[in-house]
């Protein structure tokens, strides 16, 4: 198959590890893979395989250089056009909304396949883009949701049937254990009598919705209240909040706790010398750090924040799941620090998550659907209704002819 996949950079987290990965592995399966990318493609933060074909379009919009709609669908609608895909896989909702709006009444249109990242039930686009995203998600020929949760947000808000195809998680190195066991015998000064620091560390991008400022209000609370002092923290990530965050840990005292690391190619060093990972985000998709925690036999506190929080973690065996408030955040790792016995059980069982979300399945249940809609073995939805369009325009400026 010719495969065309789409998404907004290769500059991020989660969402740009899987693309990156799924495109590298369906060129090592022999397809001819392109990726587009609506940046200049200068920043790279996964690494890709030769094999796959690079096409940076340069229209990404951001504050500093603004880049109107017209001129984004008209880049991606011709990239699309040219490239003879017999399929074409868009991930992330803003940019699954481009690629249908792009594609509208296209001439020979490949097929298309909208892999959904985030819940729609959390994560809105706002009223106008919503109100599209409803009636052009089912123009598309598959649509793929990460967990049941996400799926069942589309199936309740638009004519779609999901097809539920959960993350992949890397497994760790080869040199992991051996920096883990080294990690664990380092020596730290500390006075006689004096039991070693519980080190957590939390990673994912410095944005509000990642609930980086509950968490370190939660351990503000621990310190202040005088029940749980003995921990260190890295946050490892970076975005808009980073200056808040750290005032704020100034501001409560515990700036000599936590530690800053910004963005870090490998966060297997890291994780390495980590004993719990704490997921605080107010909603997730599939939260790809998490996993790789547990790959590596962390202890895992993580708030229930949907997506496929719930598909991965069994309470009290894998990892700890609590309820989506700052208080049971701060219940959970007081528990988490205090029980040295449930820290070690959840640690040993967590990286079972490797035998259950493997790159190998994953690409399996993606390289499937997509034989499938190329094979045209999908029903295909019929076109949008013009007068539909004519009633309730895209946006301003957007092109659909």
């Amino acid at each position: 198959m010719k495969i065309g996949c789409v998404i907004h950079s290769l500059d991020g987290g989660g969402a740009e590890r899987v693309m990156a990965g799924l495109a590298s592995r369906l060129a090592m399966r022999h397809h001819d893979v392109e990726l587009i990318t609506l940046d200049d493609g200068k920043h790279q933060r996964h690494p890709l395989s030769e094999r796959v074909k690079w096409v940076p379009l340069d229209v990404l919009s951001t504050d500093e250089r603004p880049v109107s709609i017209r001129t984004r669908l008209k880049r991606l609608r011709s990239a699309i056009d040219a490239g003879g895909y017999d399929v074409v896989l868009s991930f992330c909702d803003s940019t699954n909304l481009l690629v249908m709006m792009s594609t509208l009444c296209m001439r020979g249109r490949p097929p298309i396949v909208l892999s959904e990242r985030s819940d729609p039930a959390h994560q809105t686009l706002g009223a106008a883009r919503e109100w599209l995203r409803d009636r052009l998600y089912p123009r598309a020929e598959a649509v793929i949701g990460l967990s049941e949760d996400v799926a069942a947000t589309l199936r309740s808000r638009m004519n779609v049937s999901p097809i539920v195809i959960p993350s992949a998680v890397e497994p760790p190195p080869h040199e992991y254990s051996k920096d883990r066991t080294t990690s664990s015998h380092q020596s730290i000064a500390l006075p006689i009598g004096t039991p070693p620091p519980i080190r957590l560390i939390a990673i994912g991008r410095l944005e509000p919705e990642k609930g980086l400022a509950r968490l370190l209000e939660a351990l503000a609370t621990l310190n202040r209240n005088g029940t749980s002092k003995n921990w260190r923290l890295k946050i490892l990530g970076d975005g808009s909040e980073m200056p808040r965050l750290r005032s704020y840990a100034v501001e409560h005292g515990i700036e000599s706790r936590v530690e800053f690391c910004g963005w870090v190619d490998s966060v297997w060093p890291l994780l390495a010398e980590s004993d719990a990972f704490i997921l605080p985000s107010h909603y997730e998709g599939f939260p790809s750090a998490m996993l790789e925690a547990m790959a590596g036999g962390l202890a895992v506190v993580a708030v229930d924040a949907g997506g496929g929080v719930r598909s991965v973690i069994r309470n009290g065996e894998n990892a700890l799941l609590v309820e989506n408030t700052s208080e049971s955040l701060v219940e959970g790792i007081q528990t988490i620090l205090s029980d040295n016995v449930l820290r070690e059980r959840l640690a040993s069982r967590a990286p079972e998550v490797c035998d259950r979300f493997g790159w190998e399945a994953m690409v399996d249940s993606y390289e499937e659907v997509l034989r499938r809609v190329s094979n045209r073995e999908i029903d295909i939805p019929t076109n949008p209704n013009p007068r539909d369009l004519e009633a309730h325009p895209p946006a301003p400026n957007c092109v659909t002819q």
